[in-house]
């Protein structure tokens, strides 16, 4: 009884309360590592229960300590600016539930439990409601027009898991596909260094931030990608022939890397850490596939199309 009597006085101890209030500014930093997490970072989990169960945890201690010392001031002052954290990860971790319900529903419980001045809630409150009803209507609209890409850097739900790296590791090549739905689709290549990954407790971190986007292409409307090697893949152009219905395989082109710091991309060579492809003397380099094309380094409305390569030397210009 004695024990009980003491630990209950230990936590009612006001010093105590604060010494607790000041783990509140750690979610704080937590939070705001979590919001760079995803504006940087490509989120692959490597044990997804284990990472959410842990993620969970956190959130459950962090909240439960700030619930505890609502009445302190680090702990109101955290409480106040953990949605501008949110509406972060809102963006650019748009539609992973998993990384939003648990910092979102603690940020949320803590908002209203704190000892904060009503006042400043409701003001508060009004002005954050606002600005993620905004966010959010505002990411769907440019989500319908697709023009995201044209504001993001890349779009995540069209990264692939297709990667090649170079030979020493230190760039991947990393491919994004337009979705089926769209009329016309593009693959676009970019090189991401490794040495920017991060690596935590069942997640790994992919950096996407300041990448180098080299490439871009149309596809054709059938398609596959084949991985040949850890630095090779072939992309297929398909067919159907309409006397037989079978599917038939009319092009192809590979994607490799060369060396450590060179890329071939559709015959264009490009060079670490820029990949700015050479300068080409004498004909166009072939495009890709027999359909129209729009290559990354191409003006608008300009079209090329794939031949089969020629063996006969292109003859010499007459003087």
């Amino acid at each position: 009884m004695n024990a009980l009597n003491k630990t209950l006085s230990f936590f009612k101890n006001k010093w105590t309360k604060i010494g607790f209030s000041a783990l509140s500014l750690g979610y704080g930093f937590f939070m705001l590592w979590l919001a760079w997490l995803t504006f940087t970072f490509h989120l692959v989990p490597t044990n997804t229960v284990s990472l959410f169960s842990l993620y969970l945890l956190i959130n459950v201690l962090f909240g439960t300590v700030m619930i505890y010392t609502r009445k302190q001031v680090a702990t109101q002052i955290t409480a106040c600016l953990l949605h501008p954290c949110i509406l972060v990860m809102l963006i650019f971790a748009f539609g992973d539930l998993y990384l939003l319900i648990p910092v979102f529903a603690v940020a949320t419980i803590v908002f209203f439990a704190a000892g904060t001045p009503e006042s400043l809630k409701t003001i508060l409150g009004t002005v954050y409601l606002i600005l993620f009803v905004l966010t959010i209507l505002g990411y769907l609209t440019l989500q319908i027009f697709a023009i995201t890409s044209n504001i993001f850097p890349v779009n995540l739900d069209l990264r692939s898991e297709t990667y090649i790296y170079s030979s020493d590791d230190s760039y991947r090549l990393v491919m994004y596909i337009d979705k089926e739905d769209k009329e016309h689709r593009t693959v676009t290549f970019h090189a991401e260094f490794t040495e920017g990954d991060t690596h935590l407790p069942f997640l790994v971190g992919e950096k996407y931030a300041n990448s180098t986007r080299i490439y871009q292409q149309r596809l054709p409307r059938d398609f596959e990608i084949d991985v040949v090697s850890e630095n090779m893949l072939v992309i297929k152009e398909f067919e159907i022939d309409s006397d037989t219905g079978r599917r038939i395989l009319v092009g192809e082109k590979e994607v490799e890397w060369l060396t450590a710091d060179k890329i071939s991309i559709s015959g264009t060579v490009f060079t670490a850490p820029d990949f700015i492809s050479p300068v080409h003397e004498g004909r166009e380099e072939e495009e890709w596939f027999s359909g129209e094309t729009m290559p990354f380094d191409t003006s608008p409305g300009e079209i090329t199309r794939w031949a089969p390569p020629v063996d006969d030397p292109i003859p010499a210009e007459e003087e």
